[in-house]
């Protein structure tokens, strides 16, 4: 038999009705675990729905956790509600879960906090009753949200086809993202086309960043772009990035080994106009990490990419020939004529400072060989006794022919 009315005007009086039927609280969630709804509950509740209630999503930890545990999978695998035990490190007690789905797209969750008694069949039953009210009041907000997001997708895309930015377009920007905070244009550039279903398992983890508040995200080709700002204070800014940077990429890599997904982070910048600058800044970390995976392996921000921002343009200027190097040249000859690694080895030894050990050893062969190679080096070029400066530039010159090779 029926326990609940066959339609509700909100998602919070279904909350409360579920949470009165069964006497226990109830939180409705989306798909990307963002509070919707949740009902009334009594003093003794747990952490986990305190800090959504007051952060308005499920936070990351829980979710992560219940991923992990494969505690997520089971309650979307399966249409009746899962009873889950209490996961105390991440502050959960024991629940039961149901996901809201049409067909195999999951619209969302309905949670219950577990009481002193175990959870009833009929409880269990009003719980799978919810969902079914649930699914037709999400599936109005989902449609809602996919019109809201292909719109602004195509917006941001639009403003990024061009560097110059029109006043209609800076005015909606200007709405959009809060004035004078220090945002951040990220890429993350995966190694084939995001097709829809990446897409949404992309977008998924990326709702659940505590760290950042995304302004705008788009996809475009390999890539999804995403305009966001950290949540902290302008003076930790950057320490506070440079953290998040390497979880969250660690965390894309863990689940999506097949995409091989990197990421690249342009410099801060406070006006929508430097929107364009900002996304060039980002693809140029990640076409430069896709080129020198060693050298840039922890380099995922603009600052951290050091002098490598200058490779592309001097790879430009070798090939207009405006700019070489003699010394580079030099070897380059002396490697072609006598089968020889002069090059390769001196560009080692600048990049591990100097340390034979570490040189032989990504080189596999033995310290005495680097050490013959050197001296032969300094023979052909006086390595040796030019200034750091132009040890850079002999860097950078061997670097920036590999990237125009790679092209």
């Amino acid at each position: 038999m029926p326990f609940l009315q066959k339609s509700y005007e909100s998602l919070d009086t279904l909350a409360e009705a579920i949470g009165q039927a069964i006497r226990a609280p109830i939180t409705i969630e989306n798909r990307h675990h963002q509070l919707l709804a949740y009902s009334t509950h009594p003093d003794s509740t747990d952490p986990a729905r305190i800090a959504t209630i007051i952060g308005r999503r499920v936070p990351e930890a829980v979710i992560e956790d219940l991923w992990e545990s494969g505690i997520l999978r089971e309650v979307i695998d399966q249409d009746e509600p899962v009873v889950i035990p209490a996961r105390l490190a991440v502050g959960l007690g024991e629940r039961a879960a149901i996901v809201i789905k049409q067909h195999d797209e999951v619209l969302g969750y309905i949670w219950s906090l577990a009481r002193t008694n175990p959870f009833t069949t009929q409880e269990l039953a009003i719980l799978q009753e919810g969902a079914t009210i649930a699914k037709k009041l999400l599936m109005t907000i989902a449609m809602h949200e996919r019109r809201i997001s292909a719109e602004l997708e195509r917006f941001l895309l639009d403003v990024l086809a061009s560097p110059t930015l029109s006043d209609p377009n800076r005015e909606r920007l200007n709405e959009l993202a809060p004035i004078a905070v220090a945002s951040r244009l990220t890429i993350i550039e995966c190694a084939q086309p995001i097709t829809p279903q990446l897409a949404e398992r992309l977008h998924y983890v990326l709702a659940t960043q505590e760290a950042i508040e995304v302004v705008l995200h788009a996809i475009d080709g390999q890539q999804l772009l995403v305009w966001h700002y950290m949540k902290s204070e302008l003076s930790d800014e950057e320490v506070e990035l440079l953290a998040w940077a390497e979880r969250f990429e660690q965390l894309l890599q863990d689940k999506f080994t097949e995409s091989e997904p990197r990421i690249g982070i342009s410099r801060r910048f406070f006006e929508s106009d430097m929107l364009y600058a900002a996304a060039e800044e980002a693809r140029r970390v990640t076409t430069l990490r896709r080129k020198f995976p060693l050298e840039l392996a922890t380099s995922r921000a603009f600052e951290q990419i050091g002098i490598y921002q200058l490779v592309p343009e001097l790879a430009r200027r070798i090939g207009l020939r405006l700019e070489t190097h003699p010394t580079v040249e030099r070897l380059q000859h002396y490697d072609s004529s006598h089968q020889t690694e002069l090059v390769k080895t001196l560009e080692w030894y600048f990049y591990f400072d100097g340390n034979v050990k570490r040189v032989a050893a990504h080189l596999h062969i033995h310290p005495n060989t680097v050490l013959y190679r050197i001296r032969r080096i300094e023979e052909l070029t006086n390595i040796t006794q030019v200034s750091l400066p132009e040890r850079s530039m002999i860097y950078l010159a061997i670097k920036a022919g590999q990237y125009r090779l790679e092209d």
